[in-house]
């Protein structure tokens, strides 16, 4: 037993391995595809500021995450390209084809931008509706095979260290509820009307 009480306290720290598995934001399936869909999607920016941030911390690289997250279809490629550079580092394998999915992502996200704006403009509901509604499960089918890879990278597969949900976690949900309960009622009043 040490009886130095000027001695400074040790502690443990955290390693190198352990600051290289923290590289990127994990999640679960369950929890990412829950708050994907409950909040229409508005959950990816949130996805893409975790990822870039994670990185910046742990890479040290000088970045802003916010203005990456705000415009990821710049970024996107990015991101894909170093989660998988990770997984090879590290020796783990997993297939995937991140070019592909970026590419898939970026038109998906360009596609559904222009249908929803052209949509707007419109009182009826129309082609371009279904469009823009078509590309919502691309990009949740996207992310999720990006963020699969960032749990391996990350040496958590299955995302049980962000398995749980916060707090705030179930505030989205509620509203991202709310918000679809709307879009239903819109979206029945355009095509059979609401009862006057």
């Amino acid at each position: 037993m040490d009886t130095d009480i000027y001695r400074a306290p040790e502690a443990e720290l955290q390693t190198d391995a352990d600051a290289l598995q923290q590289e990127f934001y994990v999640v679960s399936k369950r929890k990412f595809l829950v708050l994907f869909f409950a909040t229409f999607s508005i959950y990816s920016v949130y996805w893409f500021y975790r990822h870039w941030s994670q990185y910046k911390r742990a890479s040290g690289e000088s970045m802003m995450p916010v203005m990456r997250a705000i415009f990821s279809i710049f970024f996107t490629h990015a991101l894909f390209r170093t989660i998988q550079s990770r997984i090879e580092e590290s020796g783990k394998s997993h297939k995937w084809s991140p070019a592909l999915m970026a590419t898939i992502y970026v038109v998906a996200a360009i596609v559904g931008s222009i249908a929803d704006r052209i949509a707007a403009s419109s009182e009826q509901f129309s082609a371009v509706d279904l469009i823009g509604l078509a590309t919502f499960p691309v990009t949740a089918w996207v992310l999720y095979a990006a963020q699969k890879a960032a749990n391996i990278a990350c040496g958590d597969p299955e995302g049980e260290e962000n398995a749980n949900f916060t707090a705030p976690n179930f505030l989205w949900i509620v509203l991202g509820v709310l918000f679809w309960i709307f879009f239903g009622i819109g979206i029945y009043d355009l095509l059979v009307g609401l009862p006057v």
